[in-house]
């Protein structure tokens, strides 16, 4: 996890959850891959606060913007992508999603 100081100090996790949350909201899949410099400003925010709302199910996207300052965009959106990448990136001595026994 990548800690941000906004209102409080706060900690971005991308989970399943946010995934589906950004897709719900964007119309495009993390899993399609993605370059930040080519997004919509409006999904880069929206990815930031997708990655906020593990730890805050009531945290709105209006709050989330309204805490935030352009000055800061930059930061944020470099943590973020950070955030991203560990979260994509398998935890050591875990096997891969599609080796997985269980998956079936």
């Amino acid at each position: 996890m990548v800690t941000v100081k906004l209102d409080k100090e706060r900690k971005l996790k991308l989970t399943l959850r946010g995934m589906l949350l950004f897709e719900e909201k964007t119309g495009s899949s993390l899993f399609k891959g993605f370059n930040v410099s080519k997004m919509p400003f409006k999904d880069v925010v929206t990815l930031m606060w997708c990655c906020l709302i593990h730890e805050d199910k009531e945290l709105t996207y209006d709050s989330f913007v309204d805490m935030v300052e352009m000055s800061r965009i930059k930061e944020l959106t470099d943590k973020c992508m950070v955030c991203i990448s560990e979260s994509l990136t398998e935890s050591e001595g875990e096997p891969p999603l599609a080796g997985n026994p269980s998956n079936g």
